[in-house]
């Protein structure tokens, strides 16, 4: 057909054709050539398109995923232990007779007040009268030991601490909740804190209903044991020591204050 003699429609026609097959031709070799390209200009190409969806997309969520981040703080046995040593120090008190430097027997002060128990033997054998408590700072306050029965293995002592910040009183263990096999920390010493770090070895029974066992002994009256989150769980007294060098009074629970009684109802106005 001469193209002269096309009409109008058929020229658009035949113009829409070459088109459509020009375009499919392109498209074929483009793929081929795409196949046969390196595999760094893929890579390339691939590393654009990753960028910019990385950088369109957290664009939008960022707000959201900040507040619901969770984050879980690992924290190691080695740190543990040491930050409950510290903060039981600022509890433990070493007793001597008024005037003197010799260790008579250590000693924790378990309420804000300045209470503290301690070996009640040790403190009858040293034949002193007149007391004072070491502080962890160095620093010496009187010391007054309470009348105490003569069954009784810890004696209360009432401490004058008044305002010092050195001083901070140590929780006490739950009996019912320590287990065999469980570390603590001893913490004792003649002079300066000295620690050492076992496990629970036996519970207490009806043999032995306040004493504990643990795997790391001490010989110096009032040491304390402590759990790995720093609670007192016993301390060295002289009818421990009867049982073996690593053995521990249990430190009584403290006394839950009697609850207040109710008020009785006002009597109703006629």
């Amino acid at each position: 057909m001469d193209l002269e003699q096309m009409t109008k429609h058929q020229v658009v026609l035949l113009t829409l054709l070459v088109s459509f097959v020009t375009s499919i031709a392109t498209g074929i070799v483009t793929v081929s050539l795409m196949d046969q390209a390196p595999s760094g200009v893929t890579r390339v190409v691939n590393q654009i398109v990753e960028h910019t969806v990385q950088t369109v997309i957290p664009a939008t969520q960022s707000a959201a995923a900040l507040t619901t981040t969770e984050k879980t703080v690992v924290v190691k046995d080695d740190d543990l232990t040491a930050q409950s040593i510290a903060k039981v120090q600022r509890s433990i008190i070493r007793i001597v007779a008024k005037g003197s430097d010799q260790l008579v027997a250590r000693g924790v002060i378990i309420d804000a007040k300045g209470t503290a128990l301690t070996d009640a033997a040790a403190m009858v054998v040293s034949g002193a009268k007149d007391f004072e408590a070491i502080l962890s700072d160095g620093t010496r306050v009187p010391a007054v030991s309470r009348a105490a029965a003569t069954s009784t293995q810890l004696l209360t002592l009432d401490v004058a601490v008044g305002t010092s910040t050195a001083v901070a009183p140590a929780a006490v263990a739950d009996p019912s909740k320590l287990s065999l096999g469980q570390s603590v920390i001893r913490i004792g010493g003649n002079g300066a804190d000295t620690v050492g770090s076992g496990v629970i070895a036996s519970l207490p029974n009806k043999d032995t209903p306040n004493l504990i066992e643990s795997s790391v002994s001490s010989a110096t009256s009032g040491s304390v044991l402590i759990t790995l989150f720093g609670e007192v769980v016993g301390i060295v007294t002289a009818d421990s020591t009867l049982e073996g060098a690593d053995f521990y009074t249990l430190m009584p629970q403290p006394a839950v204050p009697p609850a207040t009684p109710a008020a009785p109802p006002a009597p109703a106005s006629s």
